[in-house]
């Protein structure tokens, strides 16, 4: 339980956008009346019992840095830098010409916006890019810092609704649908209909109905941090494009600032688990490479579109910081994309989803062996070339057959000398019936990876792109070199 009570006067807005007198008497904020217990407002965090308490004149009279100092963001030894600045409220109707975002904190105040831009002297920015560059200071350096700045506040936020989440309280995200999304105007600029004055909220199709509450508690708490980074570094016209996101783990449930129709995606079974800066951050850089089985009986129940597809699905989760390459084979290796690790640049994804395409993927018999010990020759080469992340590397082996060859003590053991000598976690994938679990199965488990059976006609890419999941759950990760 905290106690806030801070305000410091100073001017109250630009003339074409003052300052809120008093919220509480505001014609139009008549809600915010459910928030004031005696002579302070009350504000409690999305899915959480803990109360906060601010004075009545909170963001009301004049521009101040009314959050200095105040938790639960300004409070610690972190603060972000937005804490220093000054805001007030602001009436949507009387404001022109300035950034105004709706409401951090109350969010059951319809009408409620806040704005640092009306605060800023004449000719002066909040935004820091535009500050630093008038001080000729380090821009460069400053924006790392800044961001950051900005995703430790939000990290910090996420971590305390998760910490101390009720299930029986409710997060409301009404108004913040991104699909429909309405309210939402086409812009030119950012070529969709956006929505700049909040935050917006896509539920995941996945996880529990418990799992669901506490995802749209999450988006409700972290929602108020992207509105202030936004209130503060948008450009007033919001011409320069830039987002603010994350992706619930559980759920698959998305938040953005600003807020834009995502009925197209959502069409296509769009997933933030599956974009590639949500696999970087979950595993930071890697090193993978994907064997996939292409013999005659991949031709069975389209497996061999499905093995394409789940290839092309994991090249996506990928980004500039990862290695990877592609083997395919049958009673040995039919065809490699690389002799070493390429750099998943945007270019080289594309080239090697071109390859994929140009490949035959039914046809000749099963070996393990050579796939494998061509995997670990690659990886050897990289290392010697540089052609790696330096951090985890994981084989990934996809098959739907049966290699009798294979199976012996010493096989398993040579496999997992490699796996060793180069750190390398090995994933197996047994598609439909015909496969041979049992070894497949012992590949993964003796080398710190995960087996999955995969039956005909499941999303076996789906499957197969999920492997981050397992580096996101307190498994290695480390940073490029």
């Amino acid at each position: 339980l905290a106690v806030l009570a801070r305000h410091v006067a100073g001017q109250s807005g630009r003339a074409s956008c003052p300052c809120i007198e008093n919220i509480l008497t505001e014609p139009s904020l008549s809600a915010i009346s459910q928030y004031r217990e005696g002579d302070q407002l009350v504000f409690t965090p999305s899915g959480s019992t803990t109360k906060y308490y601010y004075p009545l004149t909170y963001g009301s009279r004049a521009c101040s840095a009314f959050d200095d100092g105040l938790p639960p963001s300004c409070s610690g030894s972190a603060r972000p830098g937005w804490c220093g600045a000054k805001w007030c409220y602001v009436n949507p109707s009387n404001c022109e010409g300035v950034r105004k975002i709706g409401t951090r904190l109350f969010f059951n105040v319809e009408n409620l916006y806040f704005s640092y831009d009306t605060c800023a002297g004449a000719g002066e920015s909040t935004n820091s890019v535009d500050q630093w560059t008038a001080q000729d200071t380090q821009v460069a350096q400053n924006v790392i810092e800044l961001i950051e700045d900005y995703g430790r506040s939000a990290r910090f936020v996420l971590e305390d609704i998760f910490k101390n989440y009720n299930s029986t309280q409710s997060c409301s995200t009404v108004g913040r649908d991104m699909c429909p999304c309405t309210g939402c105007v086409q812009s030119p600029i950012w070529q969709n209909s956006m929505d700049f004055l909040d935050t917006g909220y896509l539920p995941g199709s996945s996880g529990t109905a418990d799992a669901q509450r506490r995802a749209a508690c999450l988006s409700s708490g972290v929602s108020g941090t992207y509105k202030t980074a936004a209130a503060k570094e948008a450009e007033s016209s919001f011409s320069r494009v830039g987002y603010l996101y994350f992706g619930d783990q559980a759920t698959g449930g998305y938040t953005s600032w600003p807020r834009e129709d995502f009925c197209s995606a959502k069409s296509t079974g769009w997933d933030p688990r599956a974009r590639p800066w949500y696999a970087a951050g979950a595993t930071g850089p890697k090193d993978v490479i994907i064997i996939a089985d292409v013999s005659g009986s991949m031709g069975t129940s389209d497996r061999h579109t499905l093995a394409k597809k789940a290839v092309m699905k994991i090249l996506d989760t990928m980004t500039w910081k990862d290695f990877a390459t592609i083997i395919l084979f049958n009673d040995g290796v039919k065809a490699a994309y690389s002799p070493e690790l390429v750099p998943m640049t945007d270019n080289n994804r594309l080239a090697m989803k071109s390859w994929c395409e140009s490949q035959t993927w039914r046809g000749g018999g099963t070996n393990f062996a050579k796939p494998l010990t061509r995997a670990f020759d690659i990886l050897a080469r990289s290392v010697s070339a540089g052609q790696t992340s330096m951090c985890q590397k994981v084989i990934m082996l996809l098959t739907d057959g049966q290699d009798p060859t294979y199976g012996s003590d010493s096989d398993y053991s040579e496999l997992a000398r490699q796996a060793i000598q180069y750190d390398a976690f090995v994933f197996t994938y047994a598609l439909g019936s015909d496969a041979d679990v049992s070894k497949v199965k012992r590949m993964a488990c003796e080398n710190r990876g995960v087996f999955y059976p995969v039956p005909d006609g499941a999303d076996l890419a789906a499957v197969m792109s999920d492997y981050y999941e397992y580096f996101a759950h307190g498994q290695e990760m480390c940073s490029a070199s």
